[in-house]
């Protein structure tokens, strides 16, 4: 992969944060504003797939029309020694997929500050029309009290009107395998209970250290997702409740309709439920 280069116009790259197939995010200092910020930038392999361009636009646009502390903020898209890129706020802490592998007995005690504030980034993404489709522990920045920042708003999409619902599908399937709805995986039209699912395997994570299903390759992983039952959250780890249990059992219901209607039902049972039955300090 071609190196890139030390500077962006007024951007002087410090430290490579994470990186994907086709974009490295890096901390950046601001040379106008002395401001630390952060950068998604397309690797320059891919500097010229239009369809690169094209997400972080829509990325942009998205992050443009939400204003929610649980969410990044992303302030402009430049294109700076023919090398699109989005500088937004920086958030510098690990991810949750990181935090897990740390051991779910030491993140525990934050476990539910995590779960409610990523269920109100998803609630106004949702209130704006918006669907996530990539809800995931590498999506979620957390830091050490517990406080998130939902990221990737690449691939997310317009909720579907009530003709869309009916009649449409979602195009292409996108999505992270380990953490994709029933219906995501068919390419149907989804809608907000399609994060609400994805939010089901993540607190499903949370509390058993890894995803409700796993296989050998992608295609038996979704076809799990389809049709195989997800073990009970208490046969893995045994300190959670029968409510968090039950929670999880209706988000992980195959059929959108037998899932909680909304965010906002996510977030009125999670008022009213323990996770653990007793407490772990950490």
């Amino acid at each position: 992969m071609a190196k890139l280069p030390e500077k962006l116009g007024n951007l002087k790259l410090v430290n490579q944060i994470g990186s994907g197939r086709y974009c490295q995010i890096w901390e950046a200092i601001d040379g106008s504003s002395r401001q630390r910020v952060a950068i998604k930038v397309v690797v320059p392999e891919s500097a010229k797939d239009p369809a690169q361009r094209k997400l972080l636009e829509h990325e942009l646009k998205v992050a443009k029309s939400v204003e929610h502390p649980t969410i990044i903020r992303i302030d402009r898209f430049v294109e700076e020694c023919g090398l699109p890129h989005l500088v937004m706020e920086l958030y510098p802490h690990p991810n949750l997929k990181r935090h897990i592998a740390n051991g779910v007995d030491a993140l525990s005690p934050r476990v539910p500050r995590i779960v409610t504030e990523l269920s109100l980034a998803l609630d106004h993404l949702h209130v704006r029309g918006w669907v996530h489709r990539d809800v995931k522990p590498d999506n979620v920045l957390v830091a050490a009290d517990g406080q998130v920042k939902l990221i990737d708003l690449a691939i997310t999409a317009r909720a579907p009107g009530l003709l869309g619902r009916l009649f449409g599908g979602s195009g292409p399937v996108q999505g992270s395998p380990s953490y994709m709805s029933p219906e995501q995986i068919r390419g149907q039209t989804v809608d907000a209970r399609a994060d609400i699912y994805s939010l089901g395997c993540v607190i499903f994570e949370l509390l058993a250290g890894k995803p409700p299903f796993s296989a050998g390759n992608s295609n038996d992983l979704l076809n799990k997702h389809i049709s195989a039952t997800p073990p009970s959250i208490d046969s893995l780890n045994r300190n959670a409740t029968t409510s968090v249990s039950k929670l999880i059992r209706q988000m992980l219901a195959k059929k959108p309709a037998d899932r909680p209607a909304s965010m906002q039902e996510v977030l009125k049972q999670l008022k009213s439920i323990r996770f653990l039955e007793r407490a772990i300090s950490g």
